[in-house]
């Protein structure tokens, strides 16, 4: 049997244990349990004396990892041990998303001085010029001790001073950094894109981090992680976060509706019964969803919503991962949610929110009026920031792209909206 501790700051809040059946579980420990401000890992794992079995344990931990070709590669030339979740989770387990650090039974949680050494730029390029994997090549080759979910190549590090620095001991972290997508032949601009559609997204009140492009040989799209704050002392601390797989109970592998994964009425329930402040973050949540649709970002899956931990209890998280997936071809057009059983956004018709309204328990009215609103909002705010972001970037195009797409998009849906 091997174990792994999992710690909030220097407190032990559980043990994950790996058995020689290759199965996962996970025990709260009685002093975590006897903290006032406790809490679980998830709604799917909530608070209790009792050992979770394997599908509750690996709904939560799982979905910490990379997945896909990412995971594969650093699989491939890493150790044979990281090749089960729980061997991936005891070599980075030391800065995953949210609050909790998972380590080695022989470590412990400490308050140590970040040990950590800058990254620079032009390693960066070398390895996007040699098209190489940057969390591979960070994680195996550069020291870093960091778990990120998704598919998508990226990295967590220290920004400070316009410098990046790589934490080599699992210290928390401040930033994300992606490079652009390299699966696909158009998708060189990919950094621009989510800049873009994340200004847009800030300009017509979503709520979403702070984010910019670090540029250079290869554009670097740079976002503000939401779940570490910077106090006043220098220190980070981490806040839990759990996505809305992980509160549902269900791996990576089921993140779509279509594979089997929560549809949009299953996440609207969700915050519904378990937001703190449900009314807020419910008309969010909407605004969300119709602005995902119109700016034809097909990848709005259900590891794209989280919640996040504060004193009041748990609160919708600000939005991450917006970009138009929809303006490259070779990606796919079906919508990441089900609108009245349709999810190809030209085929869409009124009976289809109708039908959606019926599901989230709202009069019909509902949807087209928010829906209203919010085109009327972007149509105002678009050419502000198509105009800042040309300003910037005067010789890229996706700002223009992106546009034209979205007044598309917005133009066919209004039809679709009487009140």
């Amino acid at each position: 049997m091997n174990k792994l501790i999992v710690y909030y700051q220097d407190r032990i809040v559980g043990s994950l244990i790996f058995d020689e059946e290759e199965r996962l579980s996970f025990q709260y420990d009685n002093s975590w349990l006897s903290y006032k401000d406790r809490f679980s890992l998830s709604i799917a794992v909530p608070l209790s004396e009792k050992i979770y079995g394997h599908l509750d344990t690996k709904s939560f931990f799982e979905n910490l990892l990379p997945e896909g070709e990412i995971k594969d590669l650093i699989e491939a030339h890493g150790k044979t041990s990281i090749r089960s979740e729980f061997g991936f989770l005891k070599e980075f387990g030391g800065d995953c998303a949210g609050a909790f650090k998972i380590l080695p039974e022989t470590i412990k949680a400490s308050k140590n001085k970040t040990q950590r050494k800058e990254l620079k730029l032009s390693t960066i390029y070398k390895y996007l010029v040699e098209k190489k994997s940057l969390t591979d090549e960070i994680l195996n080759h550069e020291g870093g001790k960091f778990s990120l979910a998704g598919a998508q190549d990226k990295f967590a590090i220290i920004y400070e001073d316009q410098k990046i620095y790589l934490p080599l001991d699992g210290s928390p972290t401040t930033h994300i950094i992606k490079p652009h997508v390299r699966y696909f032949k158009t998708t060189h601009d990919t950094p621009y894109n989510e800049y873009f559609c994340m200004k847009l997204a800030k300009a017509i009140g979503l709520n979403v981090p702070e984010v910019d492009i670090i540029e250079g040989d290869f554009p670097l799209y740079i976002i503000e992680r939401f779940d570490r704050v910077i106090k006043k002392d220098g220190d980070i601390l981490r806040l839990h976060q759990q996505d809305f797989c992980q509160a549902q109970g269900v791996t990576s592998l089921k993140k779509y509706e279509s594979d089997g994964g929560p549809s949009f009425k299953n996440n609207y329930n969700l915050i519904k019964k378990h937001s703190s402040a449900p009314i807020p973050d419910l008309n969010q949540l909407l605004k969300w969803f119709l602005f995902n649709l119109v700016i034809g970002n097909n990848d709005s899956h259900s590891k794209n919503l989280a919640f996040l931990q504060s004193d009041d209890g748990i609160r919708l998280s600000p939005f991450y991962d917006l970009l138009s997936t929809s303006i490259y071809k070779e990606i796919g057009q079906n919508f990441a949610f089900k609108i009245g059983g349709q999810s190809l956004w030209f085929k869409l018709k009124e009976r289809m929110f109708d039908r959606l309204a019926g599901e989230l328990e709202l009069k019909n009215d509902v949807i087209p009026k928010l829906g209203l609103k919010l085109f009327s909002d972007i149509e105002k705010k678009l050419p502000e920031e198509v105009k800042a972001f040309n300003k910037r970037f005067p010789d890229v195009k996706t700002a223009a792209i992106v546009e034209k797409e979205i007044l598309k998009r917005v133009t066919f849906i209004k039809t679709t909206f009487t009140l």
